[in-house]
């Protein structure tokens, strides 16, 4: 059992947010980074998307010119066409391209059957090399429309925006855009987006919000679709491609620039305070991490602070400070509770916004010492109890029976001497130099001193009845804790009686050696048939069944067997035998056929069982007739 590896791990403190406030902030600079190697690579899609986003952060970067002279593309291929004339046109350096490029593009445009995203590539084509004027703006939309009625995705209406924008129909993209916004998929009631991920929801969040900031139009999203679009785009932060990593800019600066901004709260670095540091940072951002403008200093509040253990009030209305030269960091001083050591729930307040957080008020635990002892299990003798101070172990080895219990008594105390608990308290008693271990979990008193008394006969159980030398230790642990406490405190000798194994002896059969071993083999057995009843009960029943048939013959051989009118037709015999074989078939059944081979077996015999008798049936009624 490994515990308190680290004492990091003890304090992740969770951050509990509503919709309102975001969790984090999108990472400029490894973007900025992934944009940067973008421009090393061959291929002209990653330079178009990496000149795309440094553009978008205005950053600067390389000559790429002659890199995009070099680059191999298919100039049949409109797509790729559009991504080395885009590029071309973002790094300044078009000369190098001839005539021959705008080919795909121009017959883009001619053709019938043109998807909406083959005539997107083909205009913005044009457009980036000076030839994108559009002259019949309301026949082009009209055949976008009849486009978008044989194909009305998302994606598709992404890409009529951005034609809008170029075509100046940015009043139908604005009539249009409240139902496809509407249409956004939501997950978990957090986030928004539109089916195609996130290409799709950052072509159309980016077109539409250009669009009506064109047409000094008000936003057509609500204060709430912006916090789940944003949380939706820090979902996807985790981009590690240009084209990601260019969308996830261009639609993250889109929303950061709407008023009112979604507001982001996160720690800064610490999410603790110890007796030596007494504040926590926390940073108030907006999507891309700069800060809130219509946001006030003083706005910023921690409104209450309760400790988790008992729900007790310690701060109110408690402001924070903002950080010189810093606008986006707050410091909230907490040095009021810094010997109250402990897990506390903080709101903090951005103007009408506010969330929760976890933070943890780091102590110190000591145990001075641990006092142990071995009694009878009946309690007819007290146990003798040893002192052991920390971090010393028992001077002599204990010696302890089946007939025994183990007593030990401690209490953990913190800086300022006073007796406190602690999450995590455990006694483990494991072979020395051995794997097998048992772990016991130690519970304070009402005086908050742990007892934990362990029965020797009962233990053995759980140390596979293997005598023999035991190290006992002690471990304390806390998520508030700071130094969490392992106390190896000595060994004891345990003997678990004559039917127990020693330690380390060859031949024992224990738990711990089967469970290490392979299990032996599970044999399914079915259930045993119920005895069938006795010969004499079975002949009696065949008897009783039989004896209408028997009857049948015993008649016919009174009253004898006129066979003068029988038709010996080829019809009436196939009919009789047919009703001799489907009563041999039901007989079968019982004995040896399945149903489904039966039913194989029957369907053919009934059909001319059934013909015959039809045509059987028709002779009789003619010779009547004949007869009359």
């Amino acid at each position: 059992m490994k515990m308190f590896d680290k004492v990091s791990v003890l304090i992740l403190c969770a951050l509990s947010v509503s919709n309102a406030i975001l969790q984090g902030t999108v990472d400029i600079k490894r973007l900025q980074g992934i944009l940067e190697e973008g421009l090393k690579t061959n291929d002209v899609g990653s330079i178009y998307y990496s000149l795309r986003g440094l553009k978008q952060l205005n950053a600067k970067h390389s000559d790429v010119c002659q890199d995009l002279k070099n680059t191999k593309y298919d100039i049949n291929n409109v797509e790729q066409v559009f991504y080395v004339t885009n590029a071309a046109q973002l790094a300044g350096c078009q000369n190098f391209l001839t005539p021959d490029v705008l080919k795909a593009p121009s017959q883009t445009l001619d053709k019938k059957d043109a998807t909406v995203a083959e005539l997107y590539y083909a205009v913005y084509s044009l457009k980036a090399m000076g030839k994108g004027s559009i002259y019949d703006k309301e026949d082009a939309l009209k055949n976008l429309i009849q486009l978008l009625k044989k194909d009305d995705s998302a994606a598709n209406y992404g890409f009529v925006f951005a034609l809008c924008e170029h075509m100046g129909c940015g009043a139908w993209t604005a009539q249009h855009s409240e139902g496809i916004i509407l249409s956004a998929d939501e997950s978990d009631s957090k986030a928004l987006h539109f089916e195609g991920g996130l290409p799709v929801t950052s072509f159309l969040l980016t077109s539409i919000l250009r669009t009506f900031k064109s047409l000094k139009m008000a936003s057509p999203l609500s204060e709430e679709q912006r916090y789940k679009f944003a949380a939706y785009l820090l979902s996807r932060r985790s981009v590690n491609t240009p084209r990601g990593a260019a969308l996830l800019l261009e639609a993250a600066y889109a929303i950061a620039d709407e008023q009112p901004t979604p507001i982001s709260i996160a720690f800064k670095d610490r999410k603790y305070i110890t007796s030596e540091v007494d504040t926590i940072d926390f940073t108030v951002t907006d999507l891309i991490g700069r800060p809130i403008r219509s946001l006030k200093p003083e706005d910023v509040v921690a409104q209450s602070g309760t400790r988790l253990a008992d729900d007790v009030v310690v701060l109110s209305k408690q402001p924070l400070t903002q950080k010189p030269n810093e606008p986006t960091t707050f410091v909230l001083n907490l040095s009021k509770i810094k010997t109250q050591y402990g897990m506390y729930k903080i709101s903090l307040a951005a103007g009408t916004k506010s969330a929760n957080f976890n933070v943890a008020v780091l102590g110190e635990v000591q145990v001075s010492h641990i006092e142990i002892g071995i009694g009878d299990a009946d309690g007819t003798t007290s146990p003798k109890l040893t002192t052991i101070t920390y971090p010393n172990k028992l001077n002599e080895k204990l010696q302890a029976d089946h007939m025994q219990k183990i007593l030990l008594k401690y209490t953990v105390k913190d800086k300022w001497n006073k007796a406190v608990t602690v999450q995590q308290s455990f006694v483990r008693i494991a072979p020395v130099g051995g794997e097998d271990e048992a772990i016991f979990v130690a519970e304070p008193d009402n005086t908050k001193t742990y007892k934990v008394e362990l029965n020797v006969g009962t233990l053995s159980k759980h140390l596979n009845n293997l005598s023999g030398n035991y190290l006992v230790s002690v471990y304390l642990g806390d998520s508030a804790v700071s130094n969490p406490v392992h106390w190896d405190i000595g060994e004891i000798n345990f003997n678990f009686g004559k039917d127990a194994t020693a330690i380390g002896v060859s031949g024992g059969s224990t738990k711990g050696a089967v469970s290490r071993g392979p299990l032996p083999e599970i044999a399914h057995q079915f259930r045993v048939a119920e005895p069938r009843p006795a010969r004499l009960v079975s002949d009696v029943f065949a008897a009783a069944c039989a004896a209408p048939l028997l009857l049948l013959v015993v008649l016919w051989a009174r009253l004898g067997v006129n066979c003068r009118l029988f038709p010996f037709t080829p019809a009436a015999l196939i009919f009789h035998l047919g009703l001799g074989g489907s009563l041999s078939l039901y007989g079968l059944l019982w004995l040896k056929l399945s149903m489904f081979e039966t039913l194989r077996y029957m369907v053919p015999l009934a059909a001319a069982t059934f013909l015959s008798g039809h045509s059987l049936l028709r002779r009789l009624v003619s010779d009547k007739t004949k007869r009359v």
